[in-house]
């Protein structure tokens, strides 16, 4: 579990209107941009992000993170051996029937399992 996790702030200006192309937002206010190696169990996966803007799955899913394995026979996982950098894989079976890997320090947007503390909340 990494000591330091960053959190990007993400401004969530509309939501997607195409089922084909993108979930629909149930509460963006808990919308979160953080990289993929810092995805936690149950996170759940909405879009990709770079900075062409977020390219929204057409199915969300929740995240079940796992070790890279670049010898795995998913068929997937082979196309980034030779990348630099650590990967890390966030699902393997669902919603499709490979791993899902990705490099760890490339930019997720989730609803994350655990929400934040509300920072506008007294203590």
């Amino acid at each position: 579990m990494p000591e330091h996790v960053d959190f990007f702030e993400a401004v969530v200006t509309a939501y997607p209107t195409d089922a084909d192309h993108a979930p629909l937002l149930a509460d963006p206010v808990h919308a979160r941009v953080a990289r993929a190696g810092d995805v936690a169990e149950g996170d759940l996966i909405l879009a990709a992000v770079s900075l062409r803007g977020a390219d929204y799955f057409n199915d969300q899913y929740t995240a079940h993170p796992e070790r890279y394995d670049p010898a795995c026979q998913c068929g997937v996982c082979c196309h980034l051996t030779h990348e630099s950098g650590p990967v890390v894989v966030l699902s393997s079976g669902y919603p499709w029937p490979t791993c899902d890997p990705w490099l760890a320090d490339d930019l997720v947007l989730i609803i994350p399992a655990q929400p934040l503390p509300d920072r506008s909340a007294k203590e």
